[in-house]
C-alpha cells in the first residue's frame, strides 16, 4: 500500500523530503577525484598519483590525451578565425607542445644531474607533461577572448591577444613544474621518513626554477607553429 505524498514534501523529482541519507558535503567527497581539477589546482595530487604504481600510468595517459586534445582545440579556433587550414593547424600545435616538452626536459635533466638530486626520468618526463597540460588548458581558457579581438582588429589586437595567451600559459606551465618537483621531494620524504635538509631544499629549488625558464621559454616559443595561420 502507497501513501500519497502532497508536491510541496519533495525536495527533487528523486529524493523524498521524509528520506534520510548523507548530506550534500558528503555526497561530493564520495566523488571520485578529478583529473581535471588536480591539473589546474593541485599540484601535490598529481605529484600523489605519479607516485602511485596501480594509478600513474592511467593518469599519465590521460593528461598526455588532454594536452594533445587542448592543443588541438586551440590550433583549430584560431585557424578558424584566420581562414587558415584547421587541419593542418590542428594537427601543428600538438606537435609543437611536445616539442616544448622534449626541448625543455634535457636542461631540466642536467640541472637534476649536475646538482645530485635523483630524478628518475619517467618521473620528470611525466611531471613536465602535468605541467604543459596545466599551462595548455589555461591556453584554452584564453583563447575565446583572442578570438573576440581578433574579430575586433586582426592586426594588432588579436595577434597581439594571441602572443599573450602562449606568454601566459609558459608561465602557468614553469610555475606549475617548479611546485610540483617540490610536492614530488615532500613526498618522497614523507613516505620515507626522510627529513628535508636545507641542502635538498637548495636542489630542488634549484632544478625547480631552471624548469620554470624552460618550460616559459619554450611553451611561448610554440606560437611559432601558428605562421602557417598566414
Amino acid at each position: 500500500m502507497t501513501t500519497a505524498t502532497a508536491p510541496h514534501e519533495f525536495i527533487s523529482p528523486f529524493i523524498d523530503a521524509s528520506d534520510t541519507g548523507p548530506g550534500l558535503t558528503e555526497l561530493l567527497d564520495r566523488q571520485p577525484p578529478s583529473l581535471l581539477k588536480e591539473l589546474l589546482t593541485s599540484p601535490a595530487a598529481i605529484a600523489e598519483r605519479m607516485l602511485d604504481p596501480a594509478e600513474a600510468p592511467r593518469s599519465m595517459s590521460q593528461t598526455l590525451l588532454m594536452l594533445l586534445g587542448a592543443s588541438a582545440l586551440t590550433g583549430g579556433l584560431l585557424a578558424s578565425i584566420s581562414g587558415s587550414d584547421v587541419l593542418r593547424a590542428t594537427a601543428l600545435l600538438p606537435i609543437a607542445i611536445v616539442l616544448a616538452v622534449g626541448a625543455a626536459m634535457g636542461p631540466v635533466a642536467a640541472t637534476a644531474v649536475m646538482s645530485g638530486a635523483r630524478l628518475p626520468w619517467q618521473l620528470l618526463a611525466a611531471a613536465l607533461t602535468a605541467a604543459v597540460t596545466a599551462g595548455a588548458l589555461t591556453m584554452v581558457a584564453l583563447i575565446p577572448v583572442a578570438v573576440v579581438l581578433w574579430r575586433i582588429d586582426s592586426e594588432w589586437a588579436g595577434p597581439l591577444s594571441v602572443v599573450s595567451a602562449f606568454i601566459i600559459s609558459g608561465y602557468v606551465s614553469g610555475r606549475r613544474i617548479r611546485t610540483m618537483l617540490d610536492s614530488l621531494a615532500r613526498l618522497v620524504c614523507e613516505r620515507t621518513s626522510t627529513p628535508i635538509k636545507d641542502a635538498a631544499l637548495e636542489r630542488i629549488g634549484l632544478v625547480g626554477r631552471v624548469g620554470l625558464v624552460q618550460l616559459s621559454f619554450t611553451m611561448s616559443l610554440a606560437v611559432w607553429a601558428l605562421k602557417v595561420l598566414g
